[in-house]
């Protein structure tokens, strides 16, 4: 089977790259193009220019200390031709940037380098002294900017509230709101986004629906409890990690991946022992197991439990049972995943050793 986690990224990358041409079809899924809905069903699209201007302007230029030559640059620039077909949400945070210090100040972060755990939170974005419509067209500038350098619980607190009907560019707030959902593995919140993208937004840009199409469908295989949904958290916790995220929700989804290889490793040490002989009986199968999930135990399981994530490395079990975990928890799994699990194991022993940070 096709791994999506391993290709979203290079995916996700390689479309944002493309030009931002409309889409004609929907992503079927099975992979192929349909017909898309009739464009009545269609409640979503990107604010006309001219309505962005008549909603803009007059807000930008009411305070008192404006010069007329900011509201002259700012009727030039929303009368250009390149404004009807550039990036509108781009455009209205330049625009405010020229009124508005906070939001030059923004303007400049979201046009640099800055390492995500040098990046202020903004709290002035949530003012209510602000005009409404101009703070959330600038939340949605923040909140993508936030999703594109993998910041997702930031992004996400940023989008937080928003609505298509809210912004300038729904599908830049339904793709990214989505993004975020996927790579956090929350399917329910993840699905609605990118249905939403893709059933209700009209000028959908063919890049969003393409990889909106790939999430959605890594989204419905998701299952919880599986060694890919493991890896896959394994995966979020070292994204976390680079950013510099220490926060304790990361400490969270650390102590529940180690929960879950803890079950795994103890059911597998269960089939073990039933299979070490012994008075007649343990009927236990010599058939692999068939799939990655848990497997269901009817026995007592009156097991010592070995904390082999928090306490050690798989040095607590002998070493003919290591070896045969090992097997398991690589069965049917490309190798990125086992190479995920050996390396989690291991750092998660050096951080027991004296002198380990």
């Amino acid at each position: 089977m096709r791994n999506f986690a391993l290709l979203l990224p290079a995916l996700l990358l390689a479309a944002l790259l493309l030009g931002a041409s409309s889409a004609s079809t929907a992503f079927a899924a099975d992979g192929a193009a349909t017909p898309r809905a009739t464009e009545e069903v269609r409640r979503f699209g990107r604010m006309p220019v001219d309505e962005i201007r008549r909603e803009l302007l007059p807000r930008l230029t009411a305070a008192d200390d404006v010069t007329p030559i900011v509201g002259t640059v700012l009727e030039a620039m929303w009368s250009g031709p390149e404004v009807a077909t550039g990036d509108v949400v781009e455009a209205v945070a330049q625009s405010t940037a020229l009124v508005d210090d906070r939001a030059a100040a923004l303007v400049r972060l979201c046009s640099g380098l800055t390492d995500p755990w040098h990046v202020p939170q903004q709290a002035w974005l949530n003012e209510m002294s602000l005009d409404p419509w101009v703070r959330d067209q600038l939340r949605l500038y923040f909140g993508r900017w936030l999703a594109q350098r993998k910041m997702y619980d930031a992004s996400l607190e940023m989008l937080a509230g928003l609505e298509p009907e809210d912004v300038v560019d729904p599908a830049v707030l339904l793709f990214y709101q989505g993004a975020a959902y996927h790579h956090q593995l929350r399917k329910t919140a993840g699905l609605r986004a990118l249905d939403r993208l893709l059933n209700d937004v009209s000028d959908c840009p063919q890049r969003f629906e393409v990889v909106a199409g790939l999430m959605r469908e890594d989204l419905k295989k998701l299952e919880d409890e599986t060694l890919d949904h493991i890896a896959r958290r394994m995966d979020d916790v070292h994204r976390r990690l680079d950013i510099g995220d220490g926060s304790r929700r990361t400490q969270r989804i650390e102590d529940g991946i180690v929960d879950s290889l803890d079950k795994i490793i103890e059911e597998l040490e269960k089939q073990q022992q039933g299979g070490g002989g012994g008075g007649g009986g343990g009927g236990q199968s010599s058939s692999p197991m068939q799939d990655s999930r848990i497997a269901k135990q009817k026995g007592p399981g009156n097991t010592d439990r070995k904390d082999v994530g928090r306490k050690s490395d798989w040095g607590d079990l002998p070493s003919e049972t290591r070896e045969e975990i090992k097997q398991q928890l690589g069965k049917d799994l490309p190798a990125h995943y086992y190479d995920l699990i050996q390396q989690y194991f291991g750092n998660r022993s050096a951080e027991g050793k004296p002198g380990a940070k």
